[in-house]
């Protein structure tokens, strides 16, 4: 009972619920561009909340990551951005061959420029 109670549990629970709800009530060749537009901010609230949620589930098994925010957000725009470009119809293997690779730099190196500047405090 105390995992229900749990406040990420909750919203999470209730994203999805949000997420069924739109989804499922909605046409997305009937609806304005803005519904479009919350329907894609819901997926990735939803998304990054998952992916939060699974990397702390990691810890369990002995799987300690310092940085969860900024890799579930990293994680979040990969998949957030692949599902806009296949949404539109202009994913292909390459993109996401390219995008990939572009994210773990741009991860990496706000992971390196963190501890650069942490470095110099010292």
């Amino acid at each position: 009972m105390r995992f229900i109670a749990h406040k990420r549990v909750q919203r999470l629970s209730l994203l999805l619920i949000a997420d069924v709800a739109l989804f499922g009530l909605t046409d997305a060749q009937a609806v304005p561009p803005l519904m479009l537009i919350v329907g894609f901010l819901l997926l990735a609230a939803t998304i990054y909340n998952l992916l939060h949620g699974v990397l702390t589930f990691f810890r369990l098994y002995g799987l300690s990551i310092k940085r969860k925010q900024r890799l579930a957000a990293y994680a979040t725009g990969l998949i957030a951005g692949l599902i806009a470009l296949q949404s539109i119809g202009q994913l292909n293997s390459r993109d996401a061959l390219v995008l990939m690779p572009l994210v773990l730099v741009g991860y990496l190196y706000s992971f390196y420029s963190k501890s650069a500047r942490n470095a110099l405090k010292v």
